[in-house]
This record gives C-alpha cells, structure tokens and sequence, in this order.
C-alpha cells in the first residue's frame, strides 16, 4: 500500500505529529516543507517537497504527487493550500476530515490518523537521558513577546533547578532573541551558555535530545523537545496547555493557577502582554517528572 502523509507546517505542529506519524504501520512518503525534511530525515525514507509557496512550485508538487499514484493521502494540514494538493493528488483514497475533539494535539493526530487502519499504539518507551545540561529556551518570537516569562521568574525557574539537580544551563532561541537571551544569562545562577541563534534544526535536535530536562515558554522547541523524548515543562499563559501542550508522559504543562483560578485556558491565544506567569511553579511538575529523571546516567 503506497501512502503519503501531507504536513506542510508549522515546526511545533510537525514535532508534535512525530511519536503518531512513526506509528503508522506503513512507511509513508511526506509531502512536507523544507522544514519538515530537516525534521523527519531520520525517520522518513522519502519526500515530497513544497519548496515554496509559489503557485509554480505548487503545480510543479502536484505533478509530483500525481506522479506517485498514492493509494492513500491523508491530509494533516487543513489549508487551503493542502485542499488543492490533495483534490489534485490522483489518490485512490483521501483522508482529510479534522476531528471535532480538538482537546489536545494528540487527540487531533490520533483522530485525524485512525480512519487510515494503520496507525498502531505510539512508542511512549523511555530511555535514560545523559545527567549533562538542563535546556531552558526562552525564547518566542516578536509577534509572541506575550509568552515571555519576566526575568526574575526566570531567575526563580533557575535557582529552583540548579539547586535541585546542580546541572549547567543551555539557554536556546533564534537569532533575533540573542541579546534578549544574553542579557537573562547574566541573572541566572550557576554555569550558563547562550545557544540562540548558533543552532539549526538539527543542531537543535541533537541539543534536546541530549537535555536531561527542558523547559520552554510555548514553542516549537518545546514540541521538539518532547518528540525526542526528553522530559520536558512546558510554560503557558497566553496560550491553551489544553490544546497545545506537549505529548508524552514525560511532559507536563503549567500556568498560574492564581491567573487562571479555574483552570481554564484562553479560548484564543493572546498576543497583549499581561501578567500571565507571576505565580507559575515548575516544582510540582519537575517533582511529577522524577519517575524519568532518576533514570538518568
């Protein structure tokens, strides 16, 4: 059976998908960007790429897909431009409905998987992680300064870890957060070094992996993170931890129960920065991590 699996972005959405997309029982082709090649190369023998989203570049990856007479699509971007790839594709099948649960993104990827009869049980088996850094990516973008934390809880985050585990600090985001990230390396106790901007994806990749533990502001390096199977916190405020927090038993997602009293997340992301994350504690959820962090060598 010849299928494709259509993903075209974002990165956090793409790391997410990863633990169902290996589950599939049949090795698909990726219909993907750039991005998700660089992601998936490890895992996924072959591709199809959107190069751009260039109407030329279009067409020319709906040849492609022609090509290749799939006897199964399944669409998991949702787009209008995912709609005229797969309505073009010449595939005997097409799978393409978005489940009305949309409480997490696991749920969204099991459900929008299962119809195919090839997804089994994903891999949740977990291997000791390496006792080297713990990864604290504090980045978000300039449309997103809404999920930075403020310093001191950042300093707080910090002292709590390096007094509970003694480890040095890898400090990740992109390169327009360089001096945002260097500036809070200066505050932070213990052995820090800057990382922002110095990684690509797959540098990236191997940085998480090789974390004992990650916490993240609500990113793609979180989803990443998670999708390597290292034990990751991710921290929200302006976004839904119901939604989109990380997959895997060895993540947890918090908030401030003191902003959000019932628990309760935005029902749209926010982009006005308010005091979201004053009373947030990570040591409950580092505490709930112990299972997988005293596995480490």
């Amino acid at each position: 059976m010849k299928v494709a699996v259509l993903r075209f972005s974002a990165l956090g959405d793409l790391a997410s998908l990863r633990p169902y997309l290996l589950a599939l029982s049949e090795r698909p082709v990726l219909i993907t960007t750039p991005m998700g090649v660089a992601l998936y190369e490890d895992d996924v023998d072959r591709f199809l790429v959107l190069k751009s989203k260039t109407w030329q570049n279009h067409l020319s990856l709906i040849r492609e897909v022609r090509r290749e007479r799939f006897d199964l699509l399944i669409d998991m971007q949702q787009n209008d431009r995912s709609r005229l790839v797969r309505t073009l594709s010449g595939a005997r099948k097409v799978i393409a409905r978005r489940p009305e649960d949309l409480s997490s993104l696991g749920v969204i990827w099991q459900q929008m998987l299962a119809p195919s009869g090839l997804l089994r049980a994903p891999d949740m088996s977990f291997a000791a992680k390496p006792r080297n850094y713990v990864v604290l990516n504090m980045g978000s973008s300039q449309k997103w300064l809404s999920k930075r934390l403020p310093d001191a809880k950042w300093v707080e985050i910090a002292s709590f870890l390096h007094g509970r585990f003694g480890l040095p600090f890898l400090l990740t985001g992109d390169a327009s957060e360089r001096a945002y990230v260097e500036r809070l390396a200066t505050l932070l106790p213990g052995r820090t070094e800057n990382k922002a901007g110095q990684t690509d994806l797959n540098e990236l990749k191997r940085l998480l992996q090789g974390a004992f533990l990650t916490v993240s502001t609500d990113s793609a390096a979180m989803h990443l993170s998670a999708s390597m199977k290292t034990p990751t916190i991710g921290i929200f405020g302006a976004t839904n931890w119901q939604k989109s927090g990380p997959v895997g038993p060895w993540t947890r997602a918090v908030y401030d129960h003191t902003y959000y009293p019932g628990g309760v997340p935005p029902s749209l992301s926010q982009t006005e920065r308010r005091a979201y994350y004053e009373h947030v504690d990570v040591s409950e959820a580092v505490e709930s991590l112990m299972p997988y962090l005293s596995l480490a060598v």
